[in-house]
């Protein structure tokens, strides 16, 4: 059957028609389709199988590890930052390899667009010795997929499919199947010395695990490479940088004067089949998305021109514009094209009527600017728009940073500041616990509020350990947060719906007191559906109608500035601010940012 679909639908597709049928991940833009679109598929025909979210990617790495030394062919999927997460049993899975099968898909984000780095996830699995490949296309993402999978059981080692955001989040006409839906059988094979090895064991598993390396980089498919066009000026690449070339070269009639030799398989690359293809070029140039995997590899710095050469910028992402002014300087195109007209950057907001905006509101209006804000990854990052957000660094930092800049404070500080974390319910559960066990444990005066919309909602509103019910749709014992918070010992917890301001005033006041009275930490949970999932749309609409009564209005701007919902606009022309009905979801929240009270509710 033929269907349009994304990179990352199409993975899904590829791995569950090789017989996978056991996938986990976390969610983080830009892989977040695969695990969702492996439940529809496992739905749709009956395929017996177990597809969920983890608490996080170094859970997920290990539990699909797991079911692969059990015998269950198995995926693994996060975004490029999440597999520093995983670091800890992605190194060690490599080197006790995975029985059934282990497809390790990573969506690298290059430039980057929602993520804090833009690394290139072929180098991890160079530095773990797992083979990478790498797709140019959605359809290819298709067949690479079901290639990664034989070979990751073939060898019983991890293979990682690495693709990036413009192959992940791009369409196209792809003919899939489904395959059979054979009886899975569970057989664990109990071997100490490989599974429960000891460091002499991991040492010779090292072993092992370098002569299937070995063996992989002379494998025809996955070794071999393809040429296109017939010019004397050879172009090594891979991925989408390939998809954007041979466009490129047939765009401007480069056929004569330019060939391309594209990689399927970054790592391990076989070294001496290239290089003696590349034997009777003058000019070989390595252009390839992220950092110099091939071009490291092929080593040779004289001959091969790329990103250590400096003929490649060394940051920023390859798009089909940037390439063109590598072709422009180094002389192969005649001159630089136009780039494409790129709009104002508008800087991102929380949604109108978000549950977050009214908390961070909140906490200026008690701390203003006394306070030291540590914000954490997520829609709450956002904050850095209302100044409540001075620090975000990766998931979980928000309670370590606030800890750590309480200590110094506490004891090399002139006064002591007070600390405000902000962070939200998937990421608390996802690496925010441990951190405030420390805050606990140390005595840590930090303040934390809970950002609680119940949902991941910046990667498309996956579920959290405190659903009723999974992604998969099957149900779930919900965690609650209070619980967990209760149960590491502190000893301040206030649980406030974020539409509650005077409320959440108040406990953040108290919350102040209490942590500064007895040195430990004080946890506010503000909690509110996300306006994206339909409870919170439903429960937000509150008032027939909200509205700018103009003849109080001065033109301040100071709800603009100061609660900043993108409702809220204001009129340059009459000076007035006015509110756009098309986007207001009519919760009233604005209300109380106005200081003549010109905005008005109907109830």
């Amino acid at each position: 059957m033929k269907l349009f679909l994304s990179g990352n639908e199409a993975i899904a597709f590829g791995l569950l028609a090789s017989g996978v049928r056991f996938g986990v991940g976390y969610p983080g833009t830009p892989s977040s389709e695969v695990l969702p679109t492996a439940i529809e598929i496992s739905k749709k025909y009956a395929l017996d199988g177990y597809f969920e979210w983890s608490v996080n990617e170094k859970v997920a790495f290990e539990e699909a590890t797991a079911a692969s030394i059990a015998g269950i062919g198995s995926f693994v999927v996060m975004k490029q930052v999440g597999l520093n997460v995983a670091m800890d049993p992605f190194m060690n899975t490599a080197l006790v390899g995975s029985p059934g099968g282990l497809v390790v898909v990573v969506a690298d984000d290059p430039g980057p667009h929602s993520s804090q780095t833009e690394q290139d996830s072929r180098f991890l699995a160079f530095f773990a010795k797992i083979p990478v490949i790498e797709p140019a296309t959605p359809k290819e993402a298709y067949e690479f997929s079901k290639l990664a999978f034989n070979l990751s059981k073939k060898f019983e080692i991890p293979v990682m499919i690495r693709t990036t955001t413009r192959v992940s989040h791009s369409r196209e006409d792809i003919e899939v199947s489904i395959g059979d839906n054979k009886p899975v059988k569970v057989d664990f094979k109990r071997d100490i010395d490989r599974f429960a090895a000891t460091p002499h064991f991991r040492f010779l598993l090292h072993k092992q695990l370098n002569r299937k390396i070995k063996v992989v980089a002379t494998l025809e498919w996955y070794s071999d490479f393809d040429e296109y066009f017939d010019g004397n000026i050879l172009i090594i690449t891979s991925g989408i940088s390939f998809a954007y070339l041979y466009d490129i070269v047939e765009e401007n009639g480069l056929q004569d004067r330019v060939k391309l030799l594209r990689v399927r398989m970054p790592y391990p690359l076989n070294v001496e089949k290239i290089r003696e293809r590349t034997k009777r070029f003058d000019e070989v140039f390595v252009i390839e998305e992220g950092y110099p995997i091939i071009e490291m590899q092929l080593g040779d710095r004289g001959c091969f021109r790329g990103r250590l050469t400096g003929d490649v910028p060394q940051e920023g992402e390859l798009t089909i514009d940037e390439i063109k002014k590598i072709l422009s300087r180094v002389g192969i195109l005649s001159s630089e094209s136009e780039e494409s007209v790129k709009p104002p950057f508008k800087r991102p907001s929380l949604c109108p009527g978000c549950g977050h905006r009214s908390a961070f509101y909140a906490i200026k209006k008690v701390f203003k600017n006394e306070a030291i804000y540590t914000g954490d990854i997520g829609c709450y990052t956002l904050g850095l728009n209302l100044n409540a957000v001075d620090t975000v660094h990766c998931m979980g930092a928000s309670v370590s940073f606030g800890f750590g800049f309480d200590k110094v404070y506490s004891i090399f500080g002139d006064t002591d500041r007070p600390v405000v974390a902000t962070i939200g319910d998937s990421t608390f559960f996802h690496s925010g616990i441990p951190p405030l066990i420390d805050a606990v444990h140390n005595y840590s005066k930090l303040i934390l509020v809970i950002l609680d919309n119940s949902t991941v909602a910046m990667t498309g509103n996956q579920t959290t350990p405190a659903n009723e019910i999974g992604q998969s749709g099957r149900k779930t014992k919900p965690v609650k947060i209070e619980d967990v918070v209760r149960a590491l010992g502190v000893d301040f917890i206030k649980v406030r719906d974020a539409y509650d301001m005077d409320g959440m005033i108040s406990d953040l006041q108290e919350a102040k007191e209490f942590a500064f009275r007895n040195s430990l930490p004080a946890v506010l949970i503000f909690r509110h559906p996300c306006v994206y999932s339909g409870e919170g749309l439903k429960n937000n609409v509150r008032f027939k109608k909200v509205f700018v009564e103009t003849s109080l209005c001065t033109g301040c701007k100071v709800c603009v500035k100061q609660f900043e919902c993108p409702s809220l606009v204001y009129n340059a022309e009459k000076k007035r601010v006015f509110i756009d009905l098309a986007t207001c979801i009519k919760c009233g929240q604005c209300v109380v940012s106005c200081p003549f009270n010109a905005i008005k509710v109907e109830k």
